[in-house]
């Protein structure tokens, strides 16, 4: 928005440098002001009253680019000297720059043909109503050049778009790969703990009547010896299969990932310890139902889950040792079932 002012108020001072050497009117620069004046005040409160967030491009930069266009063009209209209208082509060609940061490249040079048009309505427009006001021998050239200079910022630009683009795209593959399990495409132990320092950072700004948060501690059973007997690679469609079903047995708005090795973590916002355990119970179910191809036929795989709520006032650290202490209650009573950590208990 800043920009986008600076290059207004830039042609504006144009305008009223025309003025004061008399090679316009003061009723069109008079109009040609309210008029900026008024677009940029729209511009202003659309962005500082947030609306503008609801547009695909919050920057809106076509309509930055484009509206102060006309504007332009209904002044250059009343300029007396042909060559005085060179300094509006430049500040458009300049204002056409600020689209490489958002725009794609048939936009950017869509945009760059728009203001080509723009100025050739306005020399017919001037060869209708105003034939003194054009000198074809220099208008000639001027049209040759802008055309050029239009394209090849418009091109340029649209290069330089399109690699921030694919940029943009190597982060955001960068970013997955920084966040997600390679083996079981689930958040890893680095976006855990991340979600685990919102939801408490949000518990906290509540009442412990308003929200609670309760973590659960899985670890599958006797995954060792499945390593052991049948291969790594056992071990790892196995780790595959259990990931998918647990995130196709997570609530809207639960949060499961990889803590490491077998280990995994669910995250469950706005959940009593009651609730808590029947989700956990489901998990129970839905692990022990499944059919591992890559098994022996009969072959049954099951989990052990610790189960504790994280309350007002502990951190992260102090949890999930909670939630460790009854994982390893549950591995102590026989495995397969779900221990559940009182909510008054402390570690």
């Amino acid at each position: 928005m800043i920009w986008g002012f600076a290059s207004v108020g830039c042609t504006m001072t144009i305008v009223q440098g025309l003025y004061l050497f008399g090679m316009v009117p003061g009723y069109p620069t008079a109009i040609y002001s309210s008029v900026v004046a008024f677009m940029a005040a729209g511009f202003a409160v659309l962005i500082k009253s947030g609306l503008n967030l609801r547009f695909r491009d919050p920057s809106m930069t076509v309509a930055q680019i484009t509206t102060p266009l006309w504007p332009a063009i209904y002044i250059m209209y009343f300029v007396s000297d042909p060559q005085a209208r060179t300094a509006f082509l430049l500040m458009a060609t300049g204002g056409l720059l600020f689209g490489m940061f958002a725009l794609p490249r048939r936009m950017m040079l869509a945009v760059g043909v728009l203001m080509f048009t723009a100025y050739i309505v306005l020399l017919v427009a001037l060869l209708t109503w105003a034939p003194e006001r054009v000198n074809w021998r220099v208008e000639v050239i001027i049209v040759f050049a802008y055309f050029a200079v239009l394209m090849i910022v418009a091109y340029l630009g649209s290069v330089i778009a399109g690699m921030r683009t694919t940029l943009k795209k190597q982060n955001q593959k960068l970013e997955i790969l920084a966040s997600r399990d390679a083996l079981t495409q689930l958040p890893n132990r680095r976006s855990l703990m991340e979600q685990l320092a919102q939801e408490s950072a949000r518990l906290e700004r509540r009442t412990p009547d308003q929200s609670q948060l309760c973590i659960s501690m899985l670890d599958i059973d006797h995954f060792k010896n499945i390593n052991d007997t049948w291969g790594h690679d056992t071990g790892d469609a196995v780790l595959v299969k259990i990931s998918q079903v647990l995130q196709k047995t997570m609530r809207q708005g639960d949060f499961v990932g990889r803590f490491g090795g077998e280990e995994f973590i669910v995250i469950l916002p706005e959940s009593t310890l009651a609730a808590a355990t029947l989700v956990a119970e489901r998990i129970q179910a839905c692990v022990a139902s499944l059919a591992f191809t890559e098994l022996p036929e009969g072959t049954r795989v099951t989990v052990s889950q610790g189960l504790c709520m994280h309350k007002h006032g502990d951190c992260i650290e102090v949890t999930l040792k909670r939630a460790d202490e009854a994982l390893y209650q549950a591995k102590a009573q026989g495995r397969d079932r779900v221990v559940v950590c009182p909510s008054g208990q402390n570690s």
